[in-house]
């Protein structure tokens, strides 16, 4: 046996945007120097009152309507976001019962943002493949355009919101998950960081108060946080040297490999990871132009396209790595199954 992706979806909010809205709102010379970088003309953003939890539960319901998937066989759910409804109780449970899954099957939560879509892939494949579990649901989503400060002009031209869903069973022997290779570095977690988001630091009048960094970018406390040039540098010095390292540990070469999905996190981010592994254009895609970096759905949304595309074909071998927040970075290696895997997708 051995655990793989049988069925592919995602969702996008209806709310965009775009480059013009940007450039109104913090200057056309500066945001058209930006883009140069980021590669993001615009972006999805999602209502004021809609949750990641609705983008996952819109990208799974789409996918159990347009296959033959039966919510009554799933017996595992897991959500990753870092944004969920609460943090008691745990998002995964509300959505079982949404989607009218069993109470049989057992639901949880990963609190990951950016390397989400692969680790909580990874936690799939080690529940079927142990045993535990025959059918998991997997979800990811967050919002971040809803966490930012609308002044911020660090991070409102990088990040759009999505939700992913996937059904991970198994696929046949020769098919599937392969192996996989998990990293964090906890040291450098306020790089990246929402401060008041949870019980550590008080949201109260203190933290609400907005300044201007050294770039003009305005924030408080009760907004997420960016340092991307320590981002960046993090990208550039960790994720090559983990991705070789996990290509070589496994005995696989680059040109052995037909298709990288990456996150999305930028363009300069995508192409300076692919340039410095030596990743042919034909090898990998980008999605950003018109969705931004949406945490780590980007790397289902990147892989849905691939699929869709006629770039991941049956028995296309795969490579799948994500990095970001926490800091924290995964990289698995799949065979796509010979079977058709469902795929939908709701724009």
């Amino acid at each position: 046996m051995a655990a793989g992706i049988s069925g592919l979806a995602y969702a996008l909010p209806t709310g965009v945007l775009n480059h013009s809205e940007l450039q109104q709102r913090f200057g056309v010379e500066e945001m058209d120097r930006l883009i140069v970088n980021t590669g993001i003309i615009s972006r999805r953003v999602s209502l004021e009152s809609e949750c990641a939890s609705d983008l996952a539960f819109t990208a799974a319901e789409a996918l159990f309507e347009n296959s033959d998937i039966d919510p009554s066989t799933i017996d595992f759910v897991i959500f990753a976001t870092q944004m969920p409804d609460y943090l008691m109780p745990t998002t995964a449970c509300i959505l079982q019962n949404r989607l009218g899954i069993s109470k049989s099957a057992g639901a949880f939560d990963i609190n990951l943002g950016c390397s989400q879509y692969v680790y909580s892939h990874g936690t799939a494949f080690a529940l079927v493949n142990s045993g535990l579990a025959k059918k998991v649901l997997v979800m990811t989503g967050d919002t971040p355009s809803r966490i930012v400060n609308p002044k911020d002009r660090a991070v409102v031209p990088l990040f759009g919101d999505a939700g992913t869903a996937a059904i991970i069973e198994d696929v046949g022997e020769s098919a599937g998950f392969q192996k996989f290779a998990f990293g964090s570095d906890g040291s450098e977690h306020q790089s990246l960081i929402w401060p008041t988001s949870g019980m550590r630091e008080k949201k109260d009048e203190a933290s609400s108060v907005e300044a201007a960094d050294k770039l003009g970018a305005v924030r408080s406390r009760n907004d997420m946080y960016m340092d991307g040039q320590r981002i960046f540098l993090f990208t550039l010095k960790t994720v090559p040297r983990t991705l070789k390292e996990f290509l070589t540990n496994n005995d696989l070469r680059v040109d052995e490999i037909d298709f990288f999905v990456f996150h999305q996190a930028s363009k300069l981010i995508v192409d300076t990871v692919a340039k410095k592994m030596g990743i042919p254009e034909s090898k990998f895609n980008r999605i950003y132009e018109t969705r931004g970096n949406s945490g780590g759905s980007t790397v289902g949304i990147a892989l849905h396209h691939a699929v869709t595309e006629g770039k991941i074909k049956p028995g296309s071998k795969v490579v799948m790595s994500a990095f970001g927040v926490g800091l924290s970075w995964a990289h698995t290696v799949m065979i796509w199954p010979q079977n058709e895997v469902k795929t939908v997708a709701v724009e």
